[in-house]
C-alpha cells in the first residue's frame, strides 16, 4: 500500500470515529436553604448543554435527586440524564474551594447500570454548590434522545 493510500485510510477511520463519538455537557446548581422535596438537602437544578460554554442550556423541569441511606449515611443522589454514556468526569466545581465537599468524601460520580448520578453527603448535601459534568457516548448526537424522550424517561425511573 502507498503512503498515500494509508494516509487517506487513517483520516476516513478517523472521520468515521469522530462521527461516532460525543459529548454533553451537565451543570448541578444547588442552593442552600433551598431544599429539596423530603426537606433535607439543598435543592438541585440541572441543565443540559450542548458544550461546555453553551450559552442557552436547558433546564430540565423536574428535580432529579432523591435521598437514599447507604451504610447509614444519608446521601443526595442526582441523576445526571446521561442514558447509555460511556463514561462521565467532573470537569469543576464552583466554588473551587468548598469548605465542605470532598471528592470521594462528601461528593462522587458514580455510575448505576446505564446511567451516572453524583451523590452528596454530610454538610456537602445542605451547602451551595455546582459542578460540571461531561458524559461521552460511543454514539453520534443524532442517536441521542430528544430533551422531550429523555424527560419522560427519567420520569418513568423516579
Amino acid at each position: 500500500m502507498t503512503f498515500g493510500r494509508l494516509y487517506l485510510a487513517v483520516v476516513l477511520v478517523g472521520l468515521v470515529a469522530a462521527e461516532s463519538v460525543h459529548w454533553q455537557w451537565r451543570e448541578i446548581r444547588c442552593k442552600e436553604g433551598v431544599t429539596n422535596e423530603q426537606g433535607h438537602a439543598s435543592a438541585c437544578e440541572l441543565q443540559l448543554k450542548e458544550h461546555e460554554n453553551d450559552e442557552n442550556p436547558r433546564v430540565v423541569p423536574f428535580n432529579t435527586c432523591v435521598d437514599e441511606t447507604v451504610n447509614g449515611e444519608v446521601k443526595t443522589y442526582c441523576d445526571l440524564l446521561c442514558p447509555g454514556a460511556d463514561t462521565a468526569y467532573r470537569i469543576t466545581r464552583y466554588p473551587q474551594q468548598h469548605k465542605s465537599c470532598f471528592t470521594h468524601q462528601t461528593y462522587r460520580l458514580e455510575r448505576r447500570e446505564d446511567n451516572f448520578y453524583l451523590w452528596r453527603s454530610g454538610e456537602c448535601r445542605t451547602s451551595t454548590i455546582g459542578f460540571t459534568v461531561r458524559c461521552e457516548f460511543k454514539s453520534a448526537r443524532d442517536d441521542f434522545l430528544s430533551d422531550q424522550e429523555l424527560f419522560r424517561v427519567a420520569r418513568r425511573l423516579t
